[in-house]
Order: structure tokens, then C-alpha cells, then sequence
């Protein structure tokens, strides 16, 4: 919306006499120079098109709210607002949005489109597939349309992919990321390998630790039965002998 005047002196723009500047950063952008003042609606809402006047006000005296830079209602075209999922609470309201599902789970994507039309047809919205979201083509194998929705009952790697709600000319896409099926154990069976792998390596140093002991003392009795000196001190039979001829 623009208003031009070759001394606007322009002051703000306004909504039903609310100024757009108390509303949320990035919705609405003001541009003004001496001649003209521009309200630009970067994000347009639903809430948008129930204001029933839009304006700018100015600072010259008698010419406050020139009726010339009035505006009345903004009627919306039908377009893609969100997408519902089959799950509970999940909505995806940025084009940038994206689900995960495993393998061999169900998914259901629903094309919400505001506002409705009094004269609305679901079949009028069209779903595209792509992989890359560089290019869109028909939907996958297994891939189910039926009014605003789509559904796979089994989803599967090759389901991964960007799909999109058009209507009027207006789309909405949303990523489909499949997980493997047992994606979530990988971790646990990664922990379990390696505590295995440590229980394995213990017990193999045990048995090594005990095969040196029991070798050691091995030796040590092998050096003590060789050992002169041992076995003359420790040899009875010999000591018997010798007292025996020592009373004869």
C-alpha cells in the first residue's frame, strides 16, 4: 500500500488504529521519503484479512488522516498455510520444516489451506515429490492421495524426500526423513561390543597371569630339587646312615 504527496510528512501507518509498528518484528516493513510512505506486508496472515482499514497518518495540519491513503479489506487468495501429520500435536508451519519417521511406520500428511473458500474442492490441491527439492515429479510407489492428504502405511528408505501441498499457484513443502528400523539400538549394541570386547581382553590377561605363576613356580621347584646343597641338608636317609657307623 502507498501513499504520495509531495509533503507527506508522514508520521505511521495503521490498522484499524493500531500501529503496525507494535506488532512483531518482520511482519510489516515501512519505507518513507518526502513525496511517499509504502506499508509493505512481508509476512501475510490470516489475521490480516479480517483489518477492515488500513492508513497513514501525516503531520500537516487538516490533512492528519488523508481518506486518499485509506485502505479497505485484503481479500486472501486460498493457499497452503501448514501440513498436520498423524500424530498428535505435530504441525509443520515453516517451509523449512521437516518429520522423521522409522521404517515400517505409517505416515499421514495433511494439507491445510487457509482461508477456505466457501466453493472448496480438495481435489484441487496438488501433491509433488521430490528428492532433491530441486525438481518435482509424481508421488513415490505406495504413496496414497486422497483429497488435502497423503499417506504411506509402510515408509520406506526410498520414501525419503521433500513433498508439497500446491494450490493457487501457492506451495508448501515438508521433508520426510526415514530412519533405519533399528537406528535407535545402534548405540546400545555399540556399548554392549564394546564391554564384551574389554570382558574378553580381562579374562585372556588373567589366564596369562596364571599361566606365569604356575610356570614360575614350576621353576622354582625344578631349581630346588637340582640344588646340592637342598637336597644334603634335606635328605634324611643320609643323615640315618651316617649316625648309624659313627655308634658302630
Amino acid at each position: 500500500m502507498r501513499c504520495e504527496d509531495g509533503n507527506g510528512q508522514f508520521l505511521e501507518w495503521y490498522k484499524d488504529g493500531v500501529a503496525v509498528s507494535t506488532e512483531k518484528a518482520g511482519h510489516y516493513a515501512v519505507t518513507t521519503t518526502e513525496k511517499e510512505s509504502t506499508l509493505t506486508i512481508k509476512i501475510f496472515v490470516v489475521n490480516d484479512t479480517a483489518v477492515e482499514f488500513w492508513q497513514v497518518k501525516t503531520n500537516k495540519l487538516g490533512y492528519e488522516e488523508p481518506s486518499e491513503c485509506r485502505f479497505g479489506k485484503i481479500s486472501a487468495i486460498p493457499s497452503p498455510q501448514s501440513i498436520e501429520t498423524n500424530r498428535a500435536n505435530e504441525k509443520i508451519e515453516s517451509r523449512q520444516g521437516s518429520i522423521r519417521r522409522s521404517e515400517d511406520k505409517a505416515v499421514v500428511l495433511k494439507c491445510i489451506i487457509e482461508p477456505k473458500p466457501d466453493n472448496y474442492d480438495e481435489n484441487e490441491i496438488v501433491w509433488e515429490y521430490s528428492k532433491d527439492e530441486e525438481s518435482y515429479s509424481t508421488l513415490p510407489p505406495s504413496v496414497t492421495k486422497e483429497g488435502d492428504k497423503i499417506s504411506i502405511e509402510h515408509v520406506k528408505k526410498f520414501h525419503n524426500g521433500f513433498y508439497r501441498c500446491t494450490i493457487n499457484n501457492v506451495t508448501f513443502p515438508v521433508l520426510l526423513r526415514v530412519k533405519d528400523r533399528l537406528a535407535a539400538l545402534w548405540p546400545f549394541i555399540g556399548i554392549v561390543s564394546v564391554v564384551i570386547v574389554l570382558v574378553i581382553i580381562i579374562l585372556i590377561f588373567e589366564k596369562r597371569q596364571k599361566s606365569n605363576k604356575k610356570s614360575s613356580t614350576d621353576d622354582d621347584d625344578q631349581d630346588q630339587a637340582n640344588d646340592p646343597l637342598v637336597r644334603a641338608t634335606t635328605n634324611p636317609s643320609d643323615n640315618d646312615t651316617k649316625k648309624r657307623a659313627v655308634n658302630a
